[in-house]
């Protein structure tokens, strides 16, 4: 839950948006897509960022000239909203404009590909292919996040498509069709085109894949 900065703002708080997370993302990703070949740790950092890339890259979307961010929110949280505002805004806000339930990401993946949420041409062109890897990459984000006392076993080279795949949402939504710019900063659409650029290159390069 985000809360007004004091005025003037204390060099102890920490502000960001959702463009500017997303950039985060995408540029930590290309970082860790670099050293993902000599070192095989990066491989979980890249899946997790680029599972949040996703993620903000959907919300950026969904959430433009939409002033609580209702179309990623939950549908009761959404229908609270509605309700509130639909009536005047009498009473207290509902819990959902204070502390709002988003979604999975996958719900989200979903939402940009629905013509109700976001309308074409920004609307994402989606297929079984692309919820399906979404959905793997997803899992593998899962399995990171929960610590294993025997620890993970996997094939490397089954991760470069599913990473691809994510990039090409992103790419959609933040450079190729994106919505949103008007709330980002200077030059975000060019260093997200410039992130992924890097991340295909190092999943083109990696040993096994085609390119």
């Amino acid at each position: 839950m985000s809360k007004p900065l004091p005025d003037p703002p204390s060099p102890h708080h920490f502000q960001t948006s959702q463009p500017r997370e997303l950039l985060a993302c995408i540029e930590f990703a290309a970082s860790q897509a670099d050293q993902a070949a000599d070192d095989h740790g990066a491989w979980r950092w890249l899946i997790i960022s680029m599972t949040l890339a996703v993620q903000n890259a959907c919300l950026c979307a969904l959430d433009t000239d939409d002033e609580f961010g209702s179309k990623g929110m939950t549908r009761m949280d959404a229908r609270a909203i509605t309700r509130w505002t639909k009536g005047g805004r009498n009473g207290p806000a509902p819990q959902a404009v204070r502390e709002p339930r988003i979604v999975s990401p996958l719900e989200l993946l979903r939402r940009t590909g629905d013509s109700f949420f976001l309308r074409p041409p920004y609307q994402l062109p989606l297929n079984r292919q692309i919820n399906e890897a979404f959905d793997d990459l997803v899992h593998l984000r899962n399995t990171f996040l929960h610590f294993s006392e025997d620890g993970w076993t996997f094939d490397l080279r089954e991760i470069p498509p599913l990473v691809m795949t994510a990039c090409n949402i992103v790419r959609h939504l933040a450079v190729t069709q994106p919505v949103y710019l008007k709330r980002a900063e200077p030059r975000h659409r060019e260093r997200v085109a410039a992130a992924l650029d890097r991340i295909k290159a190092a999943m083109d390069h990696y040993p096994g894949m085609d390119g």
